[in-house]
């Protein structure tokens, strides 16, 4: 994820209303963050964490009053929103007024193709966005069972507070469930640190932190210390969603007790550094969903993060 950056800006947008913080940093470098927002700015990432209805997924994009809050990027002509299990800013957070202001999410319209008829745009939820002057916060488009009529889309807003991350020896996570069929009695999520023995070639394993029986908007949005990576060593952490009460510390566990698996190689790996903050959170349908049917595939529960700092 190219969301490591070691300096950040404020750049005005005025078509969108919104600033953004950008940045002209190296993955690799794990400076800490140096900030700057306006004086009566809220700080808010967006993530859209919903399936949609039968399993047909859905673009948004971010309005308070009429303004647009998230960007569109264009593709063949046609404009496109934050995609299922996406955020945006894919690398900040969007300062925007603080207070109680109205939002709304919107999937755009698509245009006609000599193939395809236009698809209007559909208003996906109308509410309020809720924010204090200088705090950070998380929010995610969550839904409805998707294969349930009518499905129904609100928002889960959570407070990111970086106050506990006294310790710049330690990497700080959280973990978020909006998965929203779980299990009455939630879902585990394991992180498993791989250690090598220094001038051999057996390593070690270990589960450094689990998060139990985390149900629908469930886990915690307080960030805790774990234990962060060597700045040398490149491998990840392996991060598995389990049945509640599977066995920890399993790097082999397997289906059905595993729901799903981050390997700590390939793409999409956490690596947690030394003074940096992450969120972990799982998103799509227990059993999967496509055209209305169970699916192996299709919106199977997955694992995603981002770094709040």
């Amino acid at each position: 994820m190219k969301n490591i950056f070691n300096t950040i800006k404020k750049a005005v947008l005025p078509l969108l209303g919104l600033t953004l913080l950008t940045s002209c940093g190296d993955e690799h470098d794990f400076t800490p963050y140096s900030t700057g927002v306006p004086e009566n700015a809220a700080n808010v990432k967006f993530i859209h964490g919903a399936v949609g209805a039968n399993g047909t997924n859905f673009q948004v994009n971010y309005f308070i009053e009429s303004e647009k809050i998230s960007s569109v990027g264009v593709t063949v002509g046609n404009p496109l929103g934050t995609s299922y299990s996406a955020y945006y800013p894919g690398s900040f957070y969007g300062a925007i007024k603080s207070g109680d202001q109205p939002l709304s999410i919107i999937s755009p319209k698509i245009s006609a193709t000599t193939t395809v008829a236009e698809i209007p745009a559909v208003e996906r939820f109308v509410g309020r966005l809720i924010t204090e002057k200088g705090k950070y916060y998380s929010n995610f488009l969550v839904g409805s069972l998707p294969n349930v009529s009518p499905v129904t889309f609100s928002t889960y807003q959570i407070n990111d507070d970086f106050s506990v991350a006294t310790d710049k020896t330690k990497a700080y996570i959280r973990f978020i469930n909006v998965i929203s069929n779980t299990p009455a009695t939630g879902y585990d999520l394991g992180i498993i640190k791989t250690t090598s023995i220094s001038g051999a070639a057996t390593t070690v394993t270990k589960e450094i932190q689990t998060y139990k029986n985390s149900t629908f908007k469930g886990g915690s949005e307080v960030f805790i210390p774990i234990e962060a990576q060597d700045p040398i060593d490149a491998r990840g952490y392996q991060i598995q969603l389990r049945v509640a009460g599977s066995a920890t510390n399993s790097p082999t566990l397997a289906a059905p007790a595993l729901i799903r698996n981050q390997p700590n190689s390939g793409t999409g790996v956490f690596v947690p550094r030394a003074g940096r903050i992450y969120t972990i959170y799982c998103v799509g349908f227990a059993g999967g969903l496509s055209l209305g049917l169970p699916s192996t595939t299709v919106n199977a529960p997955f694992i995603s993060w981002y770094t709040n700092k």
